[in-house]
């Protein structure tokens, strides 16, 4: 490590892998999208959070900061190579998927760079939600408001397409987008992770520069960037620059259908003293990572492999896996989609559970004596399986009847009836049934932009979607270890990220530590009497030829399986008067290389779920059982591989009765995601509140006057069009904020105006005083009534709401009522509707 030149220890550093808040507050409405459309209402949808709240991606805040930094950097080296661009890399990662593309200086033809070693990002993204404060508020509400409150943290803004030789707006083009509101402040919790520097020590002083620096650089983030939308300022652990004076109250008095604050202040202005202008003073002294940074290079001295073990590895604890984050564990790319799993594989499990083992994990894992099973879907508290795939399901089952599963294993008493496949995962249902478990999947869209043209192209990578599972999905495994294995359950018990991409918005879980838990159908029948075996791959199955081949073939697992057990194992003669021999598929899984980015052999074998019987000559030892049940069969069976169930008892019946299906995700945001709410309202709740029973008032008028007695009980039938328009005046002036002593004038005028009092008679004339001053008889009509507080500040908003739309439903119906053919048709065509 580098000296105390590059390494500082002040208390306000940021510490290597400890959090550090980031904070974006948002100048004005912004537009952070999915990439996806609501048919017939929105073609642009924001960002939203399982509350249904605005959120901002960390993946897209991380590649505006890199592109911030570069700049920074090109500034610092005078040029796009030097000590701070190598730092760049360090923080966010190198990017060997476009080295033919990077790192090129405006202007120049591209061309490709030498390969290097990818250096991992020490940069930890996360997504950035409202406040926890501010989300407690949120649910403190009642239910109207708090669905009113998210909904004014969304604005919708039309717009069209201008056509460039009539320079109007073209035929079909009108659109629709939403924006989040102006004046929120979203905020996560990051980590810079150099690897050979201890938590907690400080981290180097020239990434902490890079990173603090790139965040003043940055003015504005999402789509319609350089056309006023996505104005912020990014405040790296406090490092705050001036007060802005952005927030949303100071966009109270604006209208909330307009959004964007003129002018909300100056984004570069910053407070001398910070920490940036500490760190800028020691930039003559600052040393390339190579210098700074501790080697990573294992010592091969170190290492030892382990000896086969004499006793097998015993089920000591239980994973739960909480999602925290959408998890992506690749399983495959079909178009410019990644597809996922729906479970998490042993394989991306292991290096978690080998930092817990500490010291000894290689030993212990290259002597097979420590087994992570796969993570699948939880229901009930129990770990689900994978279906076995002689099972099917009947296509003819009546709506009202409970469907059975049809064991072809078993002889068949009704040749007749239609069948097809099932696969997935299930779980015991009371003795004899099961449930079907469900995983539940989100796609999320990408896109890489091109740094010369800022936008996707198709050299630079274009749109691409992930799929991932979702977050609040509960999953489970297994973790065999020996006897004497020393596990730190206290490390393991917390936050990890697993999985693809999880550096910033994926792959964030929380794992519990539990005691050890065996799925019931799982548990083996009896096999002293019995002639057969019957084999349920809990996993898939990998087997080597004489040659080191990958085989699938049944002859090869049962000569595995023989030997394992020591006995006999012979594939029956697949007859047409017997059930078939068994049920089986294979499964390839491209493996990679994480560090290097380049793929690894493909990994091929028989799929999990898939059931073979077999004849058996000979009686297998309890030992034998325990041992291969504990340890799995074939390779790399530490990651998961070649678990089995032996003789199930789920097999053993004709017919298994089955419930619809059922996921893991539970009801509500998983727990460490809020904060209790403290009894004060933040500024902003209140904000979005007013919002958004403004809206839900204005809607509201809208709906009530349709009802015809209601309009009678405010205007008289012959009411003329000039009163109507100076009503419409007087209620949109009253929505505009002014004093109603405007509208008790023309009440009065009309009270002294004889012919007027008439038509109008003294009991309208008193309700319309009644509603403009202030009294309660208003949200009577309306049928809401706002908080208190909220009540009062838009009693005379909602009064003119309620007049405005009064007097369009008493214009719109006097049109469709009067004869088209009439000389008078269009005598009032001026009078506002």
């Amino acid at each position: 490590m580098g000296g105390p030149e590059s390494v500082h220890d002040t208390s306000d550093a940021l510490r290597n892998g400890q959090p550090f808040t980031v904070d974006v507050t948002f100048l004005s409405d912004w537009a952070c999208g999915t990439g996806t459309s609501r048919h017939g209402a929105v073609d642009r949808e924001v960002q939203r959070d399982a509350d249904g709240l605005p959120m901002l991606r960390g993946k897209a805040l991380a590649a505006v900061l890199r592109d911030a930094a570069e700049t920074v950097a090109a500034g610092l080296d005078e040029g796009t190579d030097g000590i701070w661009y190598a730092w760049v890399e360090a923080v966010f990662g190198s990017q060997p998927g476009a080295s033919s593309r990077q790192r090129l200086d405006p202007g120049t033809a591209s061309h490709p760079q030498p390969r290097t070693t990818p250096v991992p990002a020490a940069l930890r993204a996360r997504p950035l939600h409202l406040s926890g404060p501010v989300r407690a508020a949120l649910d403190a509400l009642d239910d109207r408001s708090r669905v009113l409150a998210r909904e004014a943290a969304v604005l919708l803004r039309p717009g069209v397409q201008i056509d460039v030789d009539r320079h109007t707006a073209a035929d079909d083009t009108l659109r629709v987008e939403e924006r989040a509101a102006v004046g929120l402040t979203v905020t996560a919790d990051w980590q810079l992770v150099f690897p050979g520097i201890a938590v907690g020590e400080p981290v180097p002083w020239e990434a902490e520069l890079l990173v603090q620096a790139a965040a003043r650089l940055v003015d504005a983030i999402g789509g319609k960037r350089r056309r006023g939308a996505g104005r912020c300022q990014v405040t790296i652990a406090g490092d705050n620059a001036g007060d802005t004076g952005a927030g949303a109250g100071d966009d109270a008095g604006a209208d909330d259908d307009a959004g964007a604050d003129d002018d909300a202040g100056d984004v570069g202005g910053r407070q001398a003293g910070s920490r940036l202008d500490t760190l800028l003073d020691r930039i003559d002294t600052a040393r390339p990572p190579a210098e700074v940074l501790p080697s990573a290079a294992a010592d091969p001295a170190v290492v030892t492999l382990g000896a086969r073990m004499s006793d097998p590895p015993t089920h000591r604890h239980d994973l739960r896996i909480t999602t925290l984050t959408p998890l992506l564990v690749a399983r495959g790319v079909l178009g410019n989609m990644v597809l996922t799993e729906r479970f998490v594989p042993g394989t991306s499990l292991l290096p978690m559970v080998a930092k817990a083992l500490g010291d000894r994990a290689t030993e212990l894992i290259t002597g097979g004596r420590v087994v992570v099973t796969n993570a699948t879907v939880e229901i009930g508290g129990e770990r689900s399986l994978p279906l076995p795939r002689a099972l099917h399901h009947p296509k003819d089952t009546d709506p009202g009847d409970q469907p059975q599963l049809v064991n072809l294993l078993k002889p068949r008493t009704d040749d007749s009836q239609r069948l097809r496949p099932m696969v997935g995962f299930c779980v015991a249902d009371g003795d004899s049934g099961i449930r079907i478990a469900e995983v539940d999947l989100v796609t999320q869209a990408h896109a890489v932009v091109d740094d010369g043209s800022q936008r996707p192209t198709e050299d630079s990578g274009g749109l691409f979607v992930y799929e991932a599972i979702a977050a609040g999905t509960v999953l489970r495994c297994e973790l065999w270890l020996p006897a004497d294995a020393d596990l730190d359950t206290d490390w393991l018990d917390g936050e990890h990220a697993i999985g693809r991409s999880r550096k910033d918005d994926y792959g964030r879980v929380r794992v519990d530590v539990l005691d050890p838990g065996t799925p019931a159908l799982a548990a083996r029948g009896p096999l002293g009497d019995s002639r057969q075996l019957a084999v349920w791959l809990l996993s898939d199955l990998l087997l080597r030829g004489p040659a080191g081949e990958p085989v699938t073939d049944p002859q090869a697992l049962a000569a595995a399986l023989a030997d394992a057990l020591r006995v006999e194992l012979v594939l029956p003669d697949d007859r047409p008067d017997h059930p078939p021999v068994g049920f089986f598929t294979t499964r390839r899984v491209e493996s990679w290389q994480r560090r290097w980015s380049m793929p690894r052999p493909s990994l091929v074998g028989l799929a999990a779920g898939s059931v073979v019987r077999f004849d058996m000559i000979g009686v297998p030892d309890e030992e034998a059982l325990r041992w291969i049940e504990a340890t799995g069969l074939g390779d790399r069976t530490a990651e998961g591989y070649g678990r089995l169930a032996l003789q199930p008892l789920l097999l053993d019946r004709a017919s298994v009765p089955v419930t619809a299906g059922v996921t893991g995700r539970p009801a509500t945001v998983p727990a460490g995601t809020r904060v209790e709410t403290t009894g004060d309202t933040p500024p902003l709740v209140a904000e979005l509140v007013r919002r958004g029973w403004r809206r839900e008032l204005h809607r509201t008028a809208a709906v009530r006057v349709a009802d015809e007695t209601l309009r009678d009980l405010l205007l008289p039938p012959d009411v003329s069009m000039a009163q109507l328009g100076a009503l419409r005046t007087l209620g949109d002036r009253l929505t505009a904020g002014d004093d109603p002593a405007q509208v008790r004038g023309w009440i009065a005028a009309t009270r002294r105006n004889r012919p007027r009092r008439e038509s109008w008679g003294t009991k309208r004339l008193d309700l319309l005083d009644r509603l403009v001053s202030g009294d309660e008889i208003l949200w009577s009509h309306l049928g809401v009534r706002p908080p208190a507080g909220v009540a009062d500040e838009l009693h005379r908003s909602a009064a003119g709401w309620l007049l405005t739309e009064v007097v369009r439903a008493a214009v719109e119906r006097r049109r469709r009522l009067r004869p088209q053919d009439s000389p008078n048709a269009n005598a009032h065509e001026g009078v506002p509707a």
